[in-house]
């Protein structure tokens, strides 16, 4: 069973009204909570892109807490963090972490 949580948004049930193309932010792009909500075109940059390198939108629901696995999400870093779907739909999974172009 899914596990459906609020998030740093407090959007409730993200799963029934996003689906999967979520994201949740590292601390200057979420900016305080100020960019909840926010729509972001990205594409993948370099090596581990699928071809033709795809771009998808996903909405900021939730914030990427300083500490992680990896520290991708420490400030002062630019960060996005997908869900397997939808990071399968710009890179090749084994890859897990690729640099983005992104616009809002």
């Amino acid at each position: 069973p899914l596990l459906l949580l609020d998030g740093a948004c407090g959007y409730g049930n993200q799963i029934s009204t996003y689906g999967t193309l979520t994201a949740a932010l590292s601390n200057p792009l979420f900016n305080d909570g100020h960019t909840c909500g926010a729509c972001y075109e990205i594409k993948c940059e370099s090596d581990g892109c699928l071809s033709g390198q795809p771009s998808i939108v996903v909405t900021a629901t939730n914030l990427c807490p300083q500490g992680s696995n990896g520290g991708w999400c420490d400030s002062p870093k630019q960060h996005f963090d997908l869900a397997e779907p939808a990071f399968s739909q710009i890179a090749q999974i084994p890859y897990g972490h690729v640099p983005l172009l992104y616009r809002r």
